[in-house]
């Protein structure tokens, strides 16, 4: 039963005499169209009642509709940045038949079926009809993109084009996730591994979780977070109950949940990384279609930690916290170190947090800072995190939309940066030859094994060593790479395409 047209009374009688109702919606409901969230909610209301099995379906655009037949010969006039979820209508009918058939138990749920991401000029174009008159029409309409009428064109297909969604609730993001749709869509977080990074997901609607941002208390020193919740939100909240984050990276706009899936760490904290102070997970499984919820000590939460091949969702995690502290920063510069005295200052007892930098691979000084929660009489400035000046120009440069802007397009068009984990052994060979490196940057912090199945440092405690250099550096840094070492342990969260 499609919602627009409006159906019938006649329609919703036979509905409600069946055991299972498909509703056909629109995309357009992920997109706050409010005309599309009205009509479903009209249908859904007028099916008040019904003891059928309700479900809600959002398909992309239908291929083969005749809108696309129609203007299919004008596809040169679309911006080729122009994209949206193409969905065949066996694919469509296929989903329908799998929930009617196979769907879980319940009263109403909603499923989307986006299809492929695609450029809305190459579907046009597959839908342009032959002959003559096509021909001309075709011609004529790239003559008038010179013109930059295509502009015009953009400005008319906006609301019907997308290669991101924003779900609002959970069971939004559970719907563009059913395994009808699982394969056409990337979930992230706050998204700096496209805009920072430039990963790429071809033929994928990248679904991000930055408005599932709820955070709340869930017990004296726990809080309980929505997957899209940034760190930034979580200390921000806190800050009310004079509590903070155990583990706060140096950059604080970063999702909570992505740490479930990849390591965000800070300093050789209490904890290492955020990871190990998740306590509670709710995943949202597409394969068997169902929640997991599980505990730090459960099996199913070692499954999926860190394990980017298990296609698990998380929906909502619960994380440690403890009181709120005071750091006093001590910096000592330490001239051409070697291996041996760079591990003895990432692992001293005595310091909360430790790192080391080196603004110049070739260059002879290395500046270990370490982090106090106690004076001890010294004269150091009050930090309300243990991190350092570099740290809070990336967050003050990300508050700003224009300079955020920039700096992940400068640094998506002409740098190159990569975070290695390195055993002591591994570590102390990369030392020896990182001044022959064309390294321009190299950021060393101390991680602690974990134990978690698919960790990087699950059975080693590592050296994380997060090296920036120009893109055109490159192939050389991989070839050094790929000669000296077996086994190269990255950080895919931070690693540039």
């Amino acid at each position: 039963m499609p919602v627009t047209p409006r159906p019938t009374d006649a329609q919703l009688d036979r509905a409600r005499a069946a055991d299972f109702v498909a509703v056909v919606s629109s995309y357009r409901a992920h997109l706050d169209d409010q005309a599309a969230v009205a009509a479903e909610r009209d249908v859904l209301d007028r099916l008040k009642g019904t003891a059928a099995r309700v479900v809600v379906f959002r398909p992309g655009v239908v291929l083969g509709s005749a809108a696309l037949r129609r203007f299919g010969a004008c596809y040169p006039l679309v911006p080729r940045r122009l994209r949206a979820g193409f969905v065949s209508e066996a694919e469509l009918s296929a989903a329908i038949e799998r929930e009617r058939a196979d769907g879980p138990p319940g009263r109403r749920r909603a499923v989307s079926v986006l299809g492929p991401n695609r450029p809305w000029r190459d579907v046009l174009a597959e839908h342009a009809p032959r002959g003559v008159l096509s021909a001309c029409v075709t011609a004529a309409c790239r003559l008038l993109s010179w013109l930059l009428l295509g502009q015009l064109v953009a400005l008319a297909l906006r609301r019907r084009s997308f290669d991101t969604l924003r779900p609002r609730s959970l069971h939004e993001l559970r719907a563009l996730c059913h395994p009808a749709n699982a394969r056409h869509v990337k979930v992230v977080g706050y998204n700096h591994g496209v805009n920072h990074f430039g990963h790429h997901y071809p033929a994928r609607t990248v679904v991000s979780t930055v408005r599932l941002n709820r955070v709340r208390k869930s017990a004296a020193d726990r809080i309980r977070a929505d997957a899209g919740a940034t760190v930034r939100q979580a200390l921000d909240a806190l800050a009310a109950t004079d509590q903070t984050l155990y583990v706060v990276p140096n950059f604080s706009y970063v999702c909570l949940g992505t740490a479930y899936y990849v390591p965000i760490h800070g300093s050789a904290a209490d904890f290492s990384c955020l990871a190990e102070t998740i306590t509670k997970v709710l995943l949202y499984d597409p394969a068997a279609d169902r929640l997991v919820a599980a505990a730090s000590d459960e099996p199913a939460f070692g499954e999926h930690v860190y394990n980017l091949r298990s296609g698990a969702v998380l929906l909502r995690l619960e994380v440690r916290v403890k009181p709120r502290s005071r750091y006093f920063m001590n910096r000592e510069e330490l001239t051409t170190p070697d291996a041996a005295t760079i591990l003895a200052a990432l692992t001293d007892p005595k310091p909360t947090n430790v790192e080391v930098r080196k603004p110049n691979a070739a260059g002879e000084t290395a500046t270990v800072a370490r982090f106090y929660s106690d004076a001890g009489g010294a004269q150091a400035p009050v930090l309300e995190l243990p991190r350092d000046a570099i740290g809070r120009l990336w967050d003050r440069l990300e508050e700003n939309p224009v300079t955020a802007y920039l700096m992940h397009t400068l640094t998506r068009k002409l740098a190159w940066h990569v975070e290695l984990f390195f055993t002591a052994d591994e570590f102390a060979r990369f030392w020896a030859d990182h001044r022959a490196l064309p390294l321009k940057k190299i950021q060393l912090r101390f991680i602690r094994r974990d134990g978690f199945p698919h960790s990087p440092f699950r059975d080693h405690d590592c050296v994380s060593a997060d090296m920036f250099m120009l893109r055109r550096s490159r192939a050389a840094f991989e070839e050094y790479l790929a000669r000296a070492f077996a086994v190269v342990r990255s950080n895919p969260g931070k690693h540039s395409t």
